[in-house]
């Protein structure tokens, strides 16, 4: 039954697929407006935005999606996507007991961009630096499914106590605490790619993937130059084991954080794809689209946003549920979408469309959670402040946004307006030096309302309803309820998806209209403009990088 469902999950898997484009010019270095001009089918560079700028590309560290994305492609998973299906990638082939428990992944003959061989025990290292205490990986939480890996990741067992082994250089075994029927969609994961133990002995443990200097890589392509604050040139890998396949010689990826800046660059030919654009964007180039200038792909991508409260609020405002659920349907979501996002679509529960439980859309049986709740924010809010011993108190919060860019200060200021003029209170605008630094002063709970969000790394429910499990790395809201907790912990491996879904469904409702530990934005659905020319890619449904490059190339 365990195999059988597990092959469901897969064949039940959808992925936005691609099509086309670029006219960029680049010079060696990757640098907008190189003098070198490649065109029609000698053309072998792509230049991408970064809307990010990242701290860090180490696999066990890779916690958003611009990190996922260049990890992804320099990196060598065991499985990868492609067209929707689970194919071979870092493990030739694989099996699972009867009873799910144990995985073996028979490894490919693989090599590192230096030439060295890689083994079985480079994966093992990978993934017990996830466990690490000492590397602190938000992601470590999520395969707490791996026997041992959260005893070791909390301090109370060693690493040799963890189920995952080399058996021999080519024979990678995983042990699970119980039978998981969707692990192998786990398995393209950056936490599951190799990393030679040699790279991270003593500093480096903490310090790899600071630098391209100190990184080997076993994807298709390398990192050739990091320059920060500007871009990230990545090359082909000629040691890739399906180096044959892969076509592009350099990737650009360039550091654009402002929406007008992408937008701009895309009109110049400096970058090849733009992703997620809005709908005025949209009303500008919609005769380029319908002349065939500009290729338009669009696809529900499985991410969703939300308002995050500390729920352990050191003020004890945000310790209040009736609190944050007055602040969560004080925000207006049709407006924000409309007229401050002008893309994606208003979300009020979690699971975003185009996740699968089993062989359905998750979304499409489930009604959003907060849909069904009426109550008047501004009565809800009075209620909450006389239980914590506050009513009639002039009341301040603090709202901590990711960064300084234009984009991100006018979601901020909408949600400061949209909470003073309903619920009467004062709200300060904090930022965070940058991505990085919000991310850390989040997970640590330095803060009392912020704006973040998450994508799928697999397709099933159980990749966003994980992170709101107590003491999971990837909760940002430090929320934490014993039913909720029960639920989804046994929703791990409860083979009747019908089952399943009714429970998964019970904890959304917990999180999102009971407790309101977090507050529901948008669901992602993405417009992507992709120069007419550049073939052979896909835009990933869940998991993987967002763009897979891999087989992409120009025509």
């Amino acid at each position: 039954m365990k195999k059988i469902t597990a092959c469901a999950l897969i064949c039940a898997m959808s992925l936005g697929l691609a099509g086309c484009g670029s006219k960029g010019t680049s010079g060696k270095d990757g640098a907008i407006g190189g003098n070198v001009e490649v065109t029609g089918n000698n053309k072998t560079t792509v230049n991408l935005p970064m809307t990010t700028d990242p701290d860090i590309l180490d696999p066990s560290r890779a916690d958003d999606g611009q990190k996922n994305q260049i990890v992804l492609e320099v990196q060598e998973t065991l499985i990868r996507m492609q067209d929707g299906k689970i194919t071979p990638a870092g493990a030739e082939t694989w099996d699972v007991s009867d009873d799910g428990l144990i995985w073996t992944f028979n490894l490919r003959d693989n090599q590192y961009s230096d030439g060295t061989a890689i083994k079985a025990q480079d994966y093992v290292n990978c993934m017990l630096r996830t466990f690490d205490p000492e590397v602190g990986s938000h992601n470590a939480g999520t395969f707490y499914c791996i026997e041992g890996a959260e005893a070791y990741n909390t301090g109370t067992a060693s690493k040799e106590e963890v189920g995952i082994k080399a058996l021999d250089e080519r024979t990678l075994e995983i042990r699970l605490n119980e039978p998981l029927p969707y692990f192998l969609l786990m398995a393209n994961c950056a936490n599951l790619t190799p990393i030679p133990e040699s790279k991270t002995t003593g500093e480096s443990n903490l310090t790899y993937g600071s630098n391209a200097e100190n990184m080997v890589y076993s994807g298709p392509f390398v990192i050739d130059s990091w320059t920060r604050g500007s871009q990230i040139v990545l090359k082909k890998n000629p040691n890739y084991w399906d180096a044959a396949n892969v076509r592009l010689d350099t990737v650009n990826f360039l550091l654009a954080q402002e929406e007008n800046t992408r937008q701009q660059m895309l009109e110049q030919g400096n970058i090849d794809i733009l992703t997620g654009i809005n709908a005025e964007y949209y009303q500008k180039v919609k005769s380029k689209i319908d002349a065939g200038e500009i290729s338009l792909i669009e696809n529900a991508n499985p991410g969703s946003s939300y308002i995050a409260f500390n729920n352990q609020d050191p003020n004890g405002i945000f310790t209040n549920a009736k609190i944050r659920k007055a602040f969560s349907l004080a925000i207006d979501r049709e407006v924000f979408v409309d007229n401050v996002l002008k893309k994606d679509k208003p979300g009020y529960g979690l699971v975003p469309y185009s996740i699968n439980n089993g062989e359905t859309k998750y979304r499409e049986e489930v009604t959003d959670p907060l849909l069904e709740c009426k109550e008047d924010p501004k009565t809800l809010f009075e209620e909450g402040l006389k239980e914590i011993g506050k009513s009639g108190e002039p009341i301040t919060v603090t709202f901590l946004q990711s960064n300084a860019n234009n984009d991100t200060k006018v979601k901020a200021e909408f949600f400061q307006n949209q909470w003073q003029s309903i619920l009467g209170v004062t709200v300060k605008i904090d930022t965070a030096a940058d991505n990085a630094t919000f991310n850390n002063q989040v997970s640590k709970g330095l803060y009392q309302i912020c704006n973040t969000g998450w994508g799928a790394d697999y397709n099933d429910p159980m990749t966003f309803m994980q992170c709101y499990l107590t003491g999971d790395g990837n909760n940002p809201a430090l929320f934490s309820n014993s039913r909720y907790d029960e639920l989804i912990n046994a929703c791990k491996s409860e083979p009747d998806m019908k089952i399943r879904q009714e429970k998964i469904a019970e904890a959304e409702k917990i999180l999102i209209a009971e407790e309101a530990g977090i507050a529901p934005l948008t669901y992602s659905f993405k417009r992507n403009l992709v120069d007419k020319s550049l073939k052979g890619y896909s835009f990933n449904g869940s998991g993987g990088p967002e763009i897979e490059l891999k087989t992409a190339y120009f025509e």
